[in-house]
Formats: structure tokens, sequence, C-alpha cells
């Protein structure tokens, strides 16, 4: 395919996401999640006619159409306290850092852990933080999350930090799922960084 013949087709393919767009921003909820599976597919097909990979141009579709997911509000976590360090110690054997910061993912669930489309779960994790004294028993902790379904990222959160105290947290995120969400098991990937120390742990629930 020539250049030219590139350039045109691409044009032709803007002026449709173009008309498409506007009327995406007046449906209800259901229908813009099914309007942006149409724009990854669109862009999947742009993509296709730019370089010519039909396989470049099917994987762009495909993570488009999980704009059903992307598109969801992704609400900040939450995050609480739930025990002082000597607690937290005791309770998981967690021994006091000396000349580094340690962070432990302990559990996880989520609840309601099966649930129908359209409805909301939260995320629950524990953790153990263990900062050295020189620290002030303080330190930044990053928090993020992947959800997957059948070994693909749907969506992802953006980091978010805070200074946390050494002693054991709790960790809530609320997640909503989309009206038409498929059916099945999804995969939420927690991830806790706090300097070069890092944790991760997988949740599962189940939409029916």
């Amino acid at each position: 395919m020539n250049i030219n013949s590139k350039i045109t087709k691409l044009v032709l393919m803007l002026v449709l996401l173009t008309t498409l767009l506007p009327s995406c921003a007046t449906m209800d909820e259901n229908q813009r999640l099914g309007g942006a599976a149409v724009l990854g597919a669109a862009a999947g097909l742009a993509t296709a006619l730019i370089t010519g990979d039909v396989g470049a141009g099917i994987a762009v579709g495909m993570a488009g159409a999980a704009l059903g997911w992307g598109a969801v509000k992704l609400m900040q976590p939450e995050s609480q306290q739930v025990r002082t360090k000597e607690e937290d110690q005791r309770l998981y054997g967690f021994a006091p850092a000396t000349n580094k910061v340690l962070v432990k993912l302990n559990k996880g669930y989520a609840s309601p852990n099966m649930l129908k489309a359209g409805e909301q779960t939260t995320i629950y994790n524990d953790y153990s933080l263990s900062v050295p004294r020189s620290q002030k028993n303080q330190a930044e902790v990053t928090y993020s999350w992947k959800l997957k379904k059948d070994g693909k990222v749907l969506t992802e959160s953006e980091p978010v930090s805070q200074i946390k105290m050494a002693a054991g947290h709790q960790t809530m995120q609320p997640i909503d799922i989309p009206r038409n969400a498929k059916g099945g098991t999804y995969v939420v990937e927690t991830r806790l960084a706090s300097g070069s120390a890092y944790d991760v742990n997988e949740t599962i629930f189940v939409v029916e």
C-alpha cells in the first residue's frame, strides 16, 4: 500500500471517528461503554491501515474494546491504620526495619466476591509497614492496582502515594462493574511500594 493510499484511508477513518465521538457524549452509561468499544475497534482498524500490520490493528482494537472498563470512573482508594507497629510485629512476626523500609501485603479479599454486572465490589488489602527509626517511623507508600481477566489487563489505576506510619494498615478500593461486563473470574493485582521495597498480591471476584 503506497503512502498516498494510507493517508487517504487515515483521513476517512478520522472523519468516522469525529462523527462517532459527539454521539457517544450524548449516550447513557451503557451506550457509552458500547461506544467506547466501537471507537477502540475503529482505532485498531486505523492502526492496521497505517502500518499494514493486521496483527497490530487487532491488538489495538482489542485494547479499545476493553474501554468498557477503562471508561468507568476509577475511585480513589481509602487507607487506614488498623494496628500499631508493636501489634503488627506480634501478629505477623514482622521484625523492625534496621536500615531499610519493609512493606508486606498480608492478605486481601473482595466484598462481595460474587456479584452481577452493574454492581460494585470493594477490594480490601491488609499490609505491614516497617520503617527505620532514622526516618521517624514513617515512609511514603505508593499504591496501584490492575484489573485482569483471562490474563489480559482491562484497566489499571494511576499510582497514589501517601505518607504512612510504621504499623499495620488496610486499603479499601471500590470498583464499579460496568453493566456490559462479561461474566467470569476477575483478578485484581495490587501493588504496594515504598522506596526500593514492594509487594504484590492478587484478589479475585466473580461476575455472574
